[in-house]
């Protein structure tokens, strides 16, 4: 009878773990990393409507709203909907309504609501939304061209009642900024990966294009009112199917934070996300929560094959080539789709930065399940 050696078992399931991570790599991530954008002219400009909420945000206001108001664009409206704020929001607002006749103000003046997070103030802002098509931000974001509302509401030819976009952070020269644009480039890649599969599982609230209709017919949020998140991903899974949806990456449509991000909301955020999944498909489910899994193994096989090997130079061997194949596979599928996004920047510490949310992730998703009351 065949015996295989611990040291030689320990390798074949390395082997097998990076196999199925290569299969992500290039059976899912590599659609978007490889795929072209077709070329387009964006000549389709239905009118539209940005909607975005706002709470005392008069200070960034007055850096982003010219930017949504100077779009080059055809029909539009800016629809800013002031959620009790205690500064100059409101006034701020109507100076600019003095300049701008599409600019429209949405006051609401008490805090009587069950519904949580910001989910209440943008219906209200939907509902007040003249035109028929949405892109819905977030007034500390700003465009990053006059063309970005060309480019998101062109998508919505076709009959497409979803546009995806992409948001991101301001490019610092520090290990945590960089960290946030390696998990923002890892968070696009998975959705857009997936909406090209017809898996659509999120979008990104800070750019994102839907539709009166189908906002009409999922009943807005109101399966998920009683929870603080939801309206990036609870809402987006339930309303979008194979054909429904477009993604749209081009550098001239992204929206940047126009301040530094804080890490206690986006840890807040992203517990957000990892806490609503629960609300998900199960297949989709299943593709993320495997692959975090299988990215978290490779780097604990990575070290247990070596650690077991030592002394056999066949099994280094092949250890040394499985994990070069790996690696190599990485850097092509998540460099390839840093340059579309335009977040290079990440590249030369790109493995330092997988192996860091290899084991943060799980943490963070553990965290958010167990102490879930901050969600609710």
């Amino acid at each position: 009878m065949f015996e295989v050696s611990l040291p030689s078992l320990i390798v074949i399931v390395f082997g097998a773990i990076t196999f199925i991570e290569l299969l992500y790599y290039y059976l899912m991530y590599a659609r978007f990393s490889f795929t072209k954008k077709k070329a387009q002219k964006y000549l389709y400009q239905p009118p539209v409507s940005i909607v975005m909420v706002a709470k005392d945000a008069a200070g960034v206001l007055l850096k982003t709203l010219p930017r949504f108001l100077n779009q080059q664009y055809g029909d539009f409206e800016v629809v800013v909907v002031n959620d009790n704020s205690q500064d100059d929001t409101e006034l701020l607002v109507k100076e600019y309504q003095q300049q701008y006749s599409n600019l429209k103000l949405v006051e609401l003046d008490t805090a009587v609501t069950t519904i949580r997070g910001e989910k209440f103030a943008l219906s209200m802002g939907i509902r007040c939304a003249s035109h028929p098509y949405l892109v819905l931000t977030n007034p500390e974001y700003a465009p990053t061209s006059t063309h970005w509302l060309e480019k998101m509401a062109g998508n919505f030819e076709n009959d497409r009642q979803i546009v995806l976009g992409y948001s991101t952070f301001e490019k610092k020269k520090s290990p945590f900024n960089r960290m946030l644009h390696f998990d923002n480039l890892l968070n696009a890649v998975q959705y857009f990966s997936l909406a090209q599969v017809r898996s659509t599982y999120r979008g990104d609230v800070k750019n994102l294009g839907i539709t009166q209709q189908i906002f009409a017919q999922q009943r807005g949020f109101a399966s998920h009112n009683h929870i603080r998140y939801g309206e990036e991903d609870i809402f987006i899974s339930k309303a979008a199917n194979g054909k429904n949806t477009a993604i749209e990456f081009s550098q001239d449509a992204v929206t940047v934070l126009q301040r530094d991000a804080r890490f206690s909301q986006w840890l807040d955020h992203k517990q957000g996300l990892y806490y609503t999944r629960r609300f998900n498909s199960l297949k989709n489910r299943l593709l993320l929560g495997i692959y975090a899994l299988v990215n978290l193994l490779f780097y604990v096989g990575l070290v247990f094959a070596i650690l077991f090997s030592i002394g056999n130079v066949l099994l280094l061997s092949v250890t040394a080539g499985i994990a070069a194949l790996r690696i190599l596979s990485q850097y092509l599928v998540f460099g390839f789709a840093a340059k579309k996004l335009n977040e290079k920047q990440v590249i030369p510490a790109l493995l330092l930065y997988d192996l860091l949310f290899a084991v943060l992730n799980p943490l963070y998703y553990f965290d958010a399940l167990i102490r879930h009351d901050r969600f609710l």
